[in-house]
């Protein structure tokens, strides 16, 4: 069982669209996933087509201890994909345990003292909300893994850095053996000069880091989760397939 955070501070670098498509990419290499919807907005649980009802448990309850795994964990439609889901409540943990001691911790004892039912998963996938916020560092400091989306633009190359720096200092001081797995550019459109030239930029300055199967721009993708499917089940012939097909087996392989 390997546990990979997706995150990136910045807003709008599809990291929820990443997180869940390479997860519904390693199920159709036959691996079992669990995603940790660790996001307020709760994207990545509507993206798999999961409609909470206002007393459903959520991961809220499961980070704070008051639920168990079984109780908060949902499959999806997918036989092999199951999630801990997340509504807006999830906001409110951050307020409650700021003056707690060893604050960033709690996702990661969550996860050890549900050691038993998790074995039975390849992966777990935690989507961080997109900010350096508490809640990140949680999902930071329970992972052995990240894994970066990028837009390969200006802007989002700035902040980069400013990412690289936070995932430092969370290796040097709270977990040791974080390692970042990779860069994954996104919304790839190759009609855009500055696309060719950002994406060179990423690659001299980052190397192997960068992943050589990246996401190309694709309408159908921004579609998928209002219809809570994969990319593979809601349009399984289009490019973006192809390419997170592409991306699993590349995912598969730096971790071996």
């Amino acid at each position: 069982m390997k546990i990979i955070a997706f995150s990136n501070q910045k807003g709008g670098t599809g990291k929820t669209t990443i997180c869940v498509n390479l997860a519904a990419g390693l199920v159709k290499l036959n691996e079992r996933v669990l995603i940790i919807d660790l996001d307020p907005q709760g994207n990545s649980t509507v993206s798999v087509g999961i409609n909470l009802k206002p007393d459903d448990l959520t991961v809220r309850e499961f980070i704070l201890g008051e639920a168990r795994i079984e109780d908060v964990m949902v499959d999806s439609y997918m036989a092999d994909l199951s999630i801990i889901p997340s509504n807006p409540d999830l906001a409110h943990v951050e307020i409650e345990i700021a003056n707690k001691s060893k604050n960033q911790f709690y996702l990661k004892r969550a996860i050890e003292n549900s050691k038993e039912v998790l074995k039975s998963f390849d992966y777990i996938f935690i989507d961080c909300p997109p900010s350096l916020s508490i809640l990140t560092i949680n999902g930071l400091c329970a992972s052995n893994y990240v894994l970066i989306p990028v837009l390969v633009d200006y802007l989002s190359l700035q902040g980069l850095s400013n990412l690289l720096e936070t995932i430092e200092q969370v290796k040097k001081k709270l977990n040791p053996g974080l390692e970042i797995l990779g860069i994954i550019p996104n919304m790839l459109d190759y009609r855009l000069k500055i696309t060719e030239e950002s994406l060179e930029l990423l690659k001299e300055n980052f190397n192997e880091k960068v992943f050589k199967n990246g996401i190309k721009i694709c309408s159908r993708l921004r579609e998928s989760p209002s219809f809570g499917k994969a990319i593979f089940d809601y349009a399984r012939n289009s490019q973006a397939a192809v390419d997170f097909l592409n991306l699993a087996k590349e995912f598969k392989r730096r971790l071996k």
